[in-house]
């Protein structure tokens, strides 16, 4: 089966000699008028720079700021039966080379990660995961009453896989966030093949779900999606979202991929909510707009490169990411670091146990606020 992959060009880094120090742009005018954000007057959050959920800096593609003006109308009016979402299952099963019945929606990911740990967990069912990773699925389980199994990461930030694998033996669900939240690290496509193939071998009970929402931020090569071994296995199925590279977080919309079996169990035992019309359009587009996530992987990674830098320089560790965010080894709790650039109006990551005594997550903002924000880190850390 046919399986469409993203194409990605090579990043741009800065040296850590970039300039951090200066009081002056760092990127320069043109860099600047390569800004796809359009200009606002309004102050939005109180004024305080939002680098603590990943959202996109930049929002939306210019395509899809324009679907979304075309169809707001009366039309919006007659919601219950939104048009478009079926429209947009059938897009990115076409997207992707696969049937309808192989796509999942949900109103972002929150609801698939929600149901897969419903539908497979139990008491006697465990959960495994990457310890610090996306918390939702282990805090689902522990809602259920299901056992949690936490790998530590290594201390490169990167997810243990043999330990995983030894752990996910008799498990009901592995959680496996490529690329991980919060510490940004990957792994490659050998690398999961042969993870999934020993869980399938060694536990051939055991569901594995590839979290790939952060893949279009990956540096190219660094990765390929796991759709084709869900396509090969029943017990395998990767989920995305349409909140971070897309920019349409406030929309709700995401999907998963698997096979049709799989799939049905998610969503019988959870509900995955309805997308409305605007928010099917929108990521009908955005989806289609390999331009803009391209310009917006490249945009990422610029200003995540130079972010990397700015911390290096002044001493600090930082785990090679590819994500929209970083994790820094600060060497204080996070909620110290946090409550002090809180005090310089720049909101950062929350904890991320077990290394909320040590490291932090930032999130990638603008080129221009990451500018700023870098002069409060000197400030704060000094």
């Amino acid at each position: 089966m046919k399986i469409t992959r993203r194409g990605f060009v090579g990043t741009v880094g800065f040296g850590p000699a970039a300039g951090v120090l200066s009081g002056t742009s760092l990127f320069g005018r043109s860099a600047h008028a390569q800004t796809r954000v359009e200009s606002h007057s309004g102050v939005y959050d109180n004024g305080i720079m939002q680098l603590n959920q990943n959202e996109s800096a930049r929002g939306p593609g210019p395509k899809t700021m324009e679907a979304l003006r075309s169809h707001t109308n009366k039309r919006v009016g007659r919601g219950y039966s939104p048009d478009h979402v079926r429209e947009l299952q059938q897009v990115i099963a076409d997207h992707y080379g696969i049937e309808t019945n192989n796509v999942l929606l949900g109103t972002g990911s929150t609801p698939l990660l929600q149901g897969s740990v419903r539908a497979f967990c139990s008491a006697d069912k465990p959960i495994v995961a990457a310890a610090p990773t996306y918390a939702t699925s282990v805090q689902t389980a522990r809602r259920i009453g299901a056992e949690v199994r936490e790998v530590l990461v290594d201390s490169k930030g990167s997810i243990d896989l043999d330990g995983m694998a030894e752990a996910a033996h008799g498990a009901g669900l592995v959680y496996f966030c490529n690329p991980n939240n919060p510490t940004g690290t990957v792994h490659g496509s050998q690398a999961v093949e042969g993870f999934v193939r020993r869980v399938m071998r060694e536990s051939s009970g055991t569901i594995v779900h590839m979290d790939e929402a952060y893949i279009n931020y990956a540096d190219p090569g660094a990765m390929e999606t796991a759709l084709p071994l869900a396509l090969e296995f029943e017990n395998v199925f990767i989920s995305r979202s349409f909140s971070k590279a897309h920019g349409i977080a406030g929309l709700r919309v995401g999907y998963a991929l698997g096979q049709e079996q799989t799939l049905d169990a998610i969503g019988g035992a959870w509900g995955m909510g309805d997308v409305n019309m605007l928010g099917a359009i929108a990521a009908i587009t955005a989806l289609e707009d390999e331009e803009h996530i391209e310009w917006e992987r490249k945009e990422n990674a610029e200003i995540r490169a130079f972010t990397i830098a700015a911390f290096r320089d002044m001493g600090y560790e930082v785990a090679d990411c590819h994500t929209n965010h970083i994790f820094v080894n600060i060497r204080r709790p996070a909620s110290e670091f946090r409550a002090a650039c809180l005090k310089q109006k720049i909101l950062v990551g929350r904890d991320f146990p077990p290394m909320h005594n040590t490291h932090c997550r930032i999130s990638i903002g603008s080129r221009e606020e990451m500018e700023k924000a870098v002069q409060v880190f000197r400030h704060v850390l000094a």
